[in-house]
């Protein structure tokens, strides 16, 4: 049987998530495996189809303070001591294939998938709106040595069979072959008074979902959500719950793409995974500003063509005195009847199409 292999970086949980919505595409007649340390509970969550997990730490990612900030030195030490690893953990990972050989290797966004496709003469396909060359150059100012890493990856992405680039994408010159895909998005089944029953939540309640991803983040005041007692706050981070008016969800019960589409507005960082889930279900976000992460910049600008999006000042974000709350939503109907287009969300329809075109070629 034909087995595709996927080498998934475990920075946040927006890599998992888009490659999530890719591997629930895949017919059951192709094997799939998922090599990450992003949790084996989010894929089970959220994956219907048959699959194996095996935890390996192959592409930390940025190394973070919490969801808004980077510990650059720890970010340059954790790259540079794991890609010395590579060459053993490609030589340990390629003595497995005897049993669970792959057809075709697809990464999102590790360069460990080329160098592991590299070594085993088999095509690899990465998946990505970013890759690592471009985000740490952000970060050569406060390092130079960084350089050298930026450098070594590159040189692993050079070697990759094809990109498959999506939309609110960066600068992906480093890959050889290029083909873009439409937006790659998990999705709610289920309509936005669907999902508000399945949570418990009245249709005229106001839902303000708060949500940072795969990071922790500790500076909100929690007790300044009780303030706004006109508004429900959904929330998968415990240390949220308490006040009367904040809704805890388990994240190993409840279906994130249900929450997005429940909520008014979504409280988050920019990034791929949630983003493209507010675009999905055209539910409007509000964000804090982030430095020195380019990726960013790219997802503030491209949002906007889709659905509202509201920056919010340091100072206020970081106090809780989100005062913005009130305003928005005494605009609230004038916001949701402006017309956006809609996005082409199909994205994971169309990579899983050419997974399979490629591992037919392949195995032919």
């Amino acid at each position: 049987m034909p087995r595709i292999r996927f080498y998934i970086s475990s920075h946040g949980f927006g890599h998992s998530t888009r490659e999530i919505a890719v591997i629930s595409e895949i017919p059951e007649w192709i094997d799939v495996d998922i090599v990450t340390s992003a949790p084996q509970w989010l894929f089970q969550r959220s994956i219907k189809r048959r699959f194996h997990y095996q935890e390996r730490r192959h592409d930390p990612g940025v190394v973070q303070f919490d969801c808004l900030h980077q510990d650059v030195e720890s970010t340059y030490r954790t790259w540079r001591d794991l890609l010395d690893q590579y060459p053993a953990m490609v030589a340990e990972e390629a003595s497995r294939f005897d049993e669970r050989e792959p057809s075709l290797i697809v990464g999102d966004i590790s360069p460990f998938a080329t160098a592991t496709a590299m070594a085993v003469h088999r095509p690899c396909v990465i998946i990505a709106n970013f890759s690592w060359d471009w985000i740490f150059s952000a970060l050569v100012k406060y390092n130079a040595k960084f350089q050298t890493i930026i450098d070594r990856i590159a040189a692993y992405y050079r070697e990759t069979t094809l990109l498959l680039r999506t939309p609110l994408s960066g600068d992906l010159s480093v890959f050889p072959h290029i083909e873009d895909i439409p937006i790659i998005a998990r999705r709610s089944n289920r309509s936005r008074l669907e999902a508000r029953r399945g949570f418990g939540i009245e249709e005229h309640e106001r839902v303000v979902l708060i949500s940072f991803g795969g990071h922790e983040f500790e500076h909100i005041p929690v007790d300044r959500l009780a303030a706004h007692a006109e508004i429900t706050f959904l929330t998968f981070n415990r240390r949220f719950a308490g006040p009367a008016n904040v809704r805890f969800l388990d994240p190993y019960a409840s279906y994130h793409p249900d929450a997005v589409r429940a909520s008014d507005l979504v409280l988050t960082k920019m990034g791929y995974g949630i983003v493209t889930e507010c675009i999905a279900h055209q539910t409007p976000m509000a964000y804090p500003p982030r430095e020195d992460f380019p990726e960013h910049d790219v997802l503030v600008r491209e949002s906007r063509q889709y659905i509202p999006v509201l920056e919010l000042a340091s100072e206020d974000f970081f106090s809780g005195r989100w005062l913005f709350l009130d305003t928005l939503f005494d605009r609230g109907e004038k916001i949701r009847a402006f017309s956006y287009p809609i996005a082409n969300v199909h994205g994971a329809q169309k990579a899983a199409e050419r997974l399979i075109s490629i591992l037919n070629e392949t195995v032919a």
